[in-house]
């Protein structure tokens, strides 16, 4: 099937802080990409050392999981970072989630963008998914509605690589997860912070990740989506209990560095 690697862009939630930006991971697959995400990571598409990852490539496919602005903002920045690469979008639409592609067309125009899709320096196509698996290219893709404001869509490559942020962890989540090699899951606070009222509706804990990655018999866990006021230290901490409630690898998710699976 190729090699399948994976590059975190973008790894925080809601707004950049700490040198981390939001939401966006590139996937390749013998060097064909498929962007999972699109928020302020985007921008990392054009800094040294991450902009050789889109040299040669016939175009760039982005799938998004829903719309809120931490996923999907970056699009605008299409037009520095895929100014000559024709662009595919695929945007999800009910019942995999309530909205659909005219989010888009609400971000992307006047008065909150100069110039719509249509007027971008390359080819834009948005193409709507509905249904429970896809293919991309070569990249196979099982997907899942999850338990998120607006509903999100989880995403499993390859059966390799499960992509599952912005949801709490339900009884389904497990059978979707089954055996990847590498699963990337939110991680926004801990069960302590939530008995203590944090905010954590649509979102999961780090002992209910864990728990679920036990179950699923995944062989790595990468947390994702981190709360913005993490620091790098606090960070390190959630790292490390992950590993000790999980009882298998996790990898740190750095921005800009690839990950190969296998």
């Amino acid at each position: 099937m190729g090699e399948l690697t994976i590059t975190p862009l973008g790894t925080n939630g809601f707004f950049p802080t700490y040198g981390r930006q939001t939401m966006s991971y590139l996937v390749r697959r013998d060097g064909v990409p498929l962007l999972l995400d699109a928020g302020t990571g985007v921008g990392r598409l054009l800094e040294q050392g991450t902009s050789r990852l889109l040299d040669g490539v016939a175009r760039l496919d982005i799938l998004l999981s829903h719309y809120h602005l931490d996923h999907v903002v970056g699009l605008s920045y299409l037009t520095a970072v895929a100014a000559k690469l024709p662009v595919r979008i695929w945007a999800p639409a009910p019942p995999l989630v309530d909205g659909d592609q005219r989010a888009l067309g609400a971000l992307i125009g006047p008065p909150l963008f100069p110039i719509e899709f249509c007027e971008f320096p390359s080819q834009v196509e948005v193409v709507p998914y509905t249904g429970e698996t896809l293919q991309i290219d070569d990249f196979r893709l099982r997907l899942r509605r999850q338990s998120h404001a607006g509903g999100s869509v989880g995403v499993v490559i390859d059966e390799r690589l499960a992509y599952m942020t912005d949801t709490e962890v339900d009884a389904g989540s497990a059978d979707f997860a089954r055996g990847v090699e590498l699963l990337l899951h939110e991680v926004w606070v801990t069960q302590e912070e939530a008995d203590r009222g944090a905010l954590r509706r649509g979102h999961s804990t780090v002992e209910d990740v864990a728990a679920l990655a036990r179950a699923a018999g995944v062989r790595a866990l990468m947390p994702v989506h981190h709360h913005p006021t993490r620091t790098p230290a606090a960070l390190q901490q959630i790292l490390e209990s992950l590993a000790a409630h999980a009882r298998l690898p996790v990898v740190p998710p750095v921005e800009g560095r690839e990950h190969r699976l296998g």
